[in-house]
């Protein structure tokens, strides 16, 4: 969590009259200390009511001694704070940080910090050489617990947006086919056939095994060489494009309107390079494009040259439209 400056200390950091790396270290011991503190169960212990280093360390079974040092980090980097020698969390962990807070990010922390600590060694080498590391998805399968909250955020993404994206996709009259490639937690194929009771949904994806589920079919397969099923009312691309490089993202959209019938609609969904919203949205754009980039070889492409991609694969593009749950994400229809 940013340090609560006083606007003349803003400004001394802005001028470079104080180093401003000191809050890019800060924020290093902090995502550690937040770490140790979700996996003590800190917390969650708090959000009982506030206690005393003793009364906390007994509940947690930690050393007193070397919690009030972590509790000292956490206190000043805005996460706890103190008043007559009780600990509370701060209105924003409560609402982030404890396990029964609508949205855990302690597991998308965790995660980053392991993917930026283990998958971005090397990023020098990489950047001097133009050869991304690669290997994301191989690492993540030998680290299940990472994996877990891995496909939950995925998920966690599709249900929270999944609403507003259905209202923004006016399907073809009649429409009765819907295929989703990448979408393998089946959220957004759900969400369209709730909507359109007469839609069923396929659902390819290398990460899935053969399945179905009422109107919701699952086959495995590699998005850029298995066999798709042709003559589709509807197909999605829903934050698929960016693990991939601008030549095979191209080659996907290729082949994703070959899989419509005449008329159909090919419906695209990306987060933007440079988001509309909030500075944090900006800069979090940034460093995930990069780390797509080291990581999977893929980026955050330009919303006009996956437009031009639309085109060139015979299709005719609507609009970007930006979503309001997701200032970060925008969504574009197309016909075939």
């Amino acid at each position: 969590m940013p340090v609560d400056l006083p606007p003349d200390e803003v400004d001394a950091f802005r001028r470079g009259d104080a180093p401003a790396p000191m809050l890019d270290l800060i924020g290093l011991m902090a995502c550690h200390a937040v770490g140790a503190a979700r996996s003590l169960g800190v917390f969650d212990a708090l959000a009982a009511g506030p206690s005393t280093t003793d009364e906390l360390a007994a509940a947690v079974g930690a050393d007193p001694t070397g919690l009030d040092q972590l509790l000292g980090v956490l206190r000043t980097t805005g996460y706890v704070r103190r008043h007559e020698g009780r600990h509370a969390n701060t209105p924003a962990t409560a609402a982030w940080l404890c396990s029964g807070s609508p949205t855990d990010y302690g597991r998308i922390l965790g995660l980053w910090q392991a993917i930026v600590e283990e998958r971005w060694a090397g990023l020098a080498g990489a950047v001097r050489s133009g050869t991304p590391a690669g290997g994301f998805y191989d690492w993540l399968a030998g680290r299940p617990d990472l994996s877990a909250a891995f496909h939950d955020l995925q998920r966690g993404l599709a249900e929270w947006l999944a609403d507003e994206v259905v209202s923004l996709v006016p399907l073809p009259e009649g429409a009765k086919s819907l295929l989703d490639l990448g979408g393998g937690h089946g959220a957004y194929a759900a969400a369209f056939c709730r909507a359109h009771p007469g839609l069923s949904g396929t659902i390819v994806d290398g990460a899935v095994t053969d399945g179905s589920d009422g109107r919701l079919t699952w086959r495995a397969g590699d998005l850029l060489t298995a066999d798709l099923p042709g003559e589709q009312d509807v197909t999605v691309l829903f934050n698929v494009l960016h693990g991939f490089a601008a030549r095979d993202a191209a080659a996907l959209v290729a082949r994703a309107a070959g899989t419509l019938r005449a008329g159909g609609l090919l419906v695209v969904l990306e987060s933007m390079p440079e988001p509309s919203g909030t500075a944090a949205d900006l800069a979090f754009a940034a460093g995930f494009s990069l780390n797509l980039w080291h990581t999977q070889g893929g980026a955050l492409h330009p919303l006009e040259t996956i437009r031009g991609w639309l085109e060139a694969a015979g299709c005719a593009p609507g609009p970007w439209t930006e979503l309001t749950r997701s200032p970060s994400h925008a969504l574009l229809t197309a016909t075939t």
